[in-house]
């Protein structure tokens, strides 16, 4: 039984994207969100800008959306890393070190056409219930 928890911010923020899903949904102590676009957690609004920003947003995005349905980046077990460009990973690896530290989930990172909308990386992560 999978059970859909609503982020007001970030759901609506993904909702105005046009995609149809769920931010974070929980099926048993598993929690699985969607591909997080770089939101702010604020305003709800895309940031664009450098690779750094885009993934910090991003991250802030997972943290805000995991810790809404009692869960954490401590928690999480698995992320998925999409970017537009392989050569921006650097990047997105010194950022994601700030997040995660040195315990670092299993996670996989791919390089993906880039979108129609104005952003270059996509996080998504499974994390346990704590």
């Amino acid at each position: 039984m999978r059970h859909v928890i609503e982020v007001p911010v970030i759901s609506a923020a993904i909702r105005r994207l046009g995609a149809p899903t769920s931010a974070i949904v929980q099926t048993g102590d598993l929690l699985f969100t969607c591909g997080m676009p770089p939101i702010d957690g604020v305003t709800g609004e895309i940031v664009t800008g450098p690779i750094e920003a885009q993934t910090r947003a991003s991250l802030n995005a997972l943290k805000i959306t995991l810790e809404h349905a009692g869960s954490s980046l401590a928690h999480v077990v698995k992320a998925t890393i999409y970017v537009t460009d392989p050569k921006l990973m650097g990047d997105v690896n010194a950022v994601y070190r700030e997040f995660f530290g040195d315990e670092w989930p299993a996670r996989t990172s791919a390089a993906i056409r880039p979108w129609t909308l104005p952003f270059d990386i996509e996080i998504e992560c499974v994390a346990t219930v704590r």
